[in-house]
């Protein structure tokens, strides 16, 4: 027991001091840290220094080595870097192009019910999917990011849920994932989720519903978004009669400022006379 203590203890050294290098901006340092931590062979470290080892080698330009690395990390069966590893082998191989690996690399992650790795890689699988045109695979993968509650994974979940859903022809659906990336509150994801209701609810007619919709996006204030509601709400506004309405939302986008929403809503404005 002794002895596998100090090795934990001596494993927990190394893998700090190569996250110190690494942080220090000594690449190659902390990659041959790693690399010792590693083979020592401690599982309570090994994994961990697999899975930085991957980052660190994913961002300065040796995905071969990264993916390495990663598969080590999947291997070692720690609880965290082994979930972890496997999200971010999924990311990798996606961008290599190959597909299948990738699928099996998310699969990995999301079967570990990992409360941080396992909703991202849902997240990704699901996008991944979808881009493939395999919308039934990814509605499943999406949906469970979504299930998972995670504050930053699921409301980004839920928005693109909506958009696959409002593609297949199920408008009902769409709105009401597109509620729940709303009714998260997150800043990016509630506030795309605002605008992209507004639209499909204009096409459903409703045009109350869409005005209460981009007033909800506006009210978020994201520096994009916001303005792109605010110019559609009052084009709305202008098409429906509310000459007023149409006016002060135009003119909040002008006050924006923003680089190409702006000069639209001064056109816009230049029409309502």
């Amino acid at each position: 027991m002794h002895g596998d203590s100090g090795a934990r203890k001596d494993g927990g050294y190394q893998l700090s001091h190569a996250m110190w290098l690494e942080k220090a901006g000594d690449v190659e340092g902390a990659a041959a840290a790693y690399r010792t931590v590693i083979e020592a062979g401690v599982p309570h470290t090994a994994g961990m220094a697999a899975t930085n080892l991957g980052v660190l080698l994913t961002r300065h330009g040796d995905p071969e080595g990264a993916a390495a690395a990663y598969r080590q990390a999947v291997d070692s069966g720690h609880p965290d870097a082994a979930p972890l590893a496997a999200a971010n082998l999924g990311v990798l191989l996606q961008q290599q192009g190959d597909v299948d690996g990738a699928a099996a690399a998310y699969r990995s992650a999301v079967d570990s019910g990992h409360p941080d790795a396992a909703p991202r890689a849902a997240f990704d699988l699901g996008n991944m999917l979808a881009e493939r045109g395999d919308a039934e695979g990814a509605r499943a993968a999406l949906q469970h990011a979504v299930d998972s509650g995670h504050p930053e994974d699921a409301p980004g979940a839920a928005f693109c849920l909506g958009y696959l859903l409002k593609q297949q022809g199920r408008p009902e659906e769409a709105r009401a994932a597109y509620q729940l990336a709303i009714d998260s509150g997150h800043p990016r994801a509630g506030s795309m989720a605002a605008c992209n209701l507004g639209f499909l609810l204009k096409l459903q007619g409703d045009a109350d519903g869409a005005a209460a919709a981009y007033r909800r996006a506006i009210d978020f204030g994201h520096p994009d978004f916001a303005p792109k509601a605010a110019l559609d709400l009052g084009l709305l506004l202008a098409g429906n009669g509310d000459p007023d309405g149409a006016r002060s939302a135009l003119q909040r986008v002008v006050d924006s400022g923003h680089p190409h929403l702006s000069e639209d809503a001064r056109t816009a404005l230049a029409g309502l006379g």
